[in-house]
């Protein structure tokens, strides 16, 4: 299949998905709040509103229904928020302009697979006019140019993995932990997924523009999260051309995603200072390869990672202890090598020189693709891993839950409205992914396994390597813009939240180029 991959794919292709949480407060009673969702006067924000101030401008919606203990109301809210958020990510000056980008609003974060029926037709409708009816936009459409045509568009959604809702009593329970803020402010999680991307310029030019609309024209957070509640960026990497969307060889085939997963293992130590430390921690849904993956617990076993989330969530334990089939479904000796694995893998003799080489042999050791994306999933029901092969394989009973939509997605990055950051991460992607693909001589792979195994002093050197001139944040200045601000204890609490406003929220973005505060 090598010989007809490289003839039916093209370029790679590059998409990205935000998550942010939005604040909400809480009318008092007896306001002159109306609607479900308003933006009162200034006045009315410097009399209720602890985070505004007149210098900034920027506002929080109000509403006049807790959406703590009303779910319809979420609902009401939440999609009112949708088009306000879709209205600022099209247009440069949000109302008085023209639209630059294509935007649309949908209920949930995964695309249905078919086309669903409008009420009308539900109920029998002949639609006589002879007009196409309306369909729910939210779908998955038809397979052009190597992605579905929902990907054509960015879409703004609530985000249903970061949402919270009351536990037993009135009590929250991990994950389902709310982010932090004081009484009267509640949250919406909201994420932003972009269209896909053949040019890394022009995603860059429209991903700055996203970013700097919602910053400049809201108040919003990517660091109030807490548990598993909290604000990442995935990137997803696909490849255009022509081909059946069911193909097992395309957009990539096995020797090239094992390749990859090689290179991601490597360089992961030298990786995870790009991101939150709270992500190194994160195993139920962005396990690292050398962490709470099934590869991990076969090789390194590092159960210490458990200890420390267990100390952040006060000894509760972040999942349900009770093993699922998929937990289940290999053992370690089921990726031993056959002598073709074996002979494919020592094809690349940096491999053989690696520390890391037993962990190494498991993933060259896999005989499809089904089995090498379970191998590097969360060893919790096989959820995504930071590096997740779920959009390539093909889901199997007992083993592992996927959606096929054509892509491999990296999970490792923090939250972030800084275009800057995220394209950095795009372009460190770039350079992994292109040394894998089957056109590429083997002899560029070595070089690069080879720059990854001779460069100890960090992700710097490793970057000039690569050919990656990129400013790169420090580590000391990740932690301290992606920390949760601690939670105010005293009499005076009310004041206390008023100065932590600068350390929840992003700044506005500046003329030479926004910066995540």
């Amino acid at each position: 299949m090598g010989a007809i991959a490289e003839r039916k794919a093209g370029p790679l292709t590059f998409g990205v998905e935000i998550e942010i949480h939005v604040p909400v407060l809480l009318a008092p009673e007896n306001d002159t709040i109306q609607k479900a969702l308003e933006f009162p006067t200034d006045d009315w924000y410097q009399r209720n509103c602890l985070f505004y101030t007149k210098e900034d401008g920027r506002k929080i919606p109000v509403v006049k229904e807790d959406v703590q203990v009303n779910k319809e109301a979420r609902k009401v809210i939440g999609e009112a928020l949708l088009e306000l958020l879709k209205e600022t990510m099209e247009k440069p000056d949000w109302k008085g302009s023209k639209s630059d980008l294509r935007v649309m609003t949908a209920e949930l974060e995964h695309p249905s697979q078919t086309f669903k029926p409008t009420l009308t037709e539900q109920q029998g409708d002949t639609n006589t006019s002879g007009e196409k009816p309306d369909l729910n936009p939210n779908v998955l459409g038809e397979f052009v140019d190597g992605h579905y045509e929902v990907y054509d568009m960015w879409t703004v959604c609530q985000d249903g993995s970061g949402g919270w809702y009351p536990g037993v009593n009135g009590h929250y329970q991990p994950p389902k932990i709310p982010p932090i803020g004081p009484e009267g402010y509640s949250w919406l999680s909201i994420e932003i997924k972009s269209q896909v991307y053949k040019n890394l310029d022009l995603f860059r030019r429209d991903l700055k523009k996203v970013c700097d609309r919602i910053r400049a024209r809201f108040l919003v957070s990517i660091n109030c999260g807490q548990g598993f509640n909290r604000s990442s960026t995935h990137v997803h990497v696909g490849r255009s051309g022509k081909w059946d969307p069911d193909d097992e060889d395309l957009p990539f085939n096995l020797l090239e995603a094992k390749k990859m997963a090689t290179a991601m293992y490597m360089l992961e130590p030298a990786l995870t200072p790009l991101h939150a430390p709270w992500k190194k921690n994160l195993h139920r849904y962005a396990a690292r390869l050398r962490g709470y993956s099934y590869l991990g617990s076969f090789s390194e076993q590092e159960r210490a990672l458990e200890a420390d989330w267990e100390r952040e969530l006060a000894g509760v334990r972040p999942f349900d202890l009770t093993p699922s089939r998929e937990d289940k479904a290999y053992t370690k000796d089921s990726f031993s090598l056959d002598k073709y694995q074996r002979r494919l893998m020592e094809s690349y003799p940096s491999i053989l020189e690696s520390p890391d080489l037993p962990a190494l042999r498991m993933i060259w050791g896999a005989d499809d693709m089904t089995q090498l994306a379970w191998l590097v999933s969360c060893r919790q029901r096989a959820r995504r891993g930071a590096f997740a092969l779920h959009g390539l394989a093909r889901g199997k009973e007992g083993v592992i839950s996927c959606r096929k939509i054509n892509t491999i997605e990296f999970r490792h990055m923090h939250g972030s409205l800084d275009a800057q950051d995220i394209m950095n991460w795009v372009r460190i992607i770039e350079t992994v992914v292109s040394s894998s693909v089957e056109q590429t001589c083997d002899e560029s792979y070595e070089r690069f396994l080879r720059l990854i195994i001779e460069n100890k002093s960090g992700i710097d050197d490793i970057l000039e390597g690569m050919g990656l001139k990129l400013v790169i944040k420090s580590a000391e200045q990740i932690a301290e813009e992606t920390l949760t601000p601690g939670i105010p204890v005293g009499e005076n609490d009310e004041q206390m939240w008023r100065g932590k406003g600068s350390l929840m929220f992003l700044s506005k973005p500046s003329a030479t180029g926004p910066r995540d505060k």
